[in-house]
């Protein structure tokens, strides 16, 4: 009788580089569901004054979420899985790996940045090794 093989987390090397990306996308991801509500407070305020406030956020909120994305699209090309040298947040149009995770509605780089808030782990969608931030 066999025993199933256990994949154990290995440490990513230079993890300080997914720490960046996950605050970045925290970041973006805010500016993502507070655009909508600046946007209609700005449309629907009455007083002219608050009207320029709510414009200015709007603004500042989209440009913040803008200049987040493309930081994180920028230090993403950089990082790589060690095992298969797979971009690590860059979607590729090959096959993912059947243990990838995916959360509904989410793409496999927002669930591995979820997975890296919540567990402080991750599991690489091309190769299927499970990662972890910390010893």
């Amino acid at each position: 009788m066999k025993m199933p093989a256990v994949k154990y987390a290995r440490t990513f090397p230079r993890a300080g580089r997914l720490v960046k990306i996950m605050f970045l996308s925290a970041i973006m991801w805010v500016c993502v569901f507070a655009f909508p509500y600046l946007g209609y407070r700005m449309f629907f305020e009455e007083d002219p004054d608050v009207q320029r406030i709510w414009a200015g956020a709007t603004l500042g909120c989209l440009l913040l979420g803008a200049g987040a994305r493309l930081l994180i699209y920028l230090i993403g090309t950089k990082i790589r899985c060690p095992l298969c040298q797979g971009a690590v947040f860059q979607t590729a149009r090959c096959r993912m790996n059947p243990n990838a995770r995916k959360y509904l509605f989410f793409s496999y780089s927002t669930t591995m940045v979820l997975d890296m808030f919540i567990f402080r782990r991750f599991v690489c969608k091309y190769c299927g090794t499970p990662f972890r931030l910390r010893k």
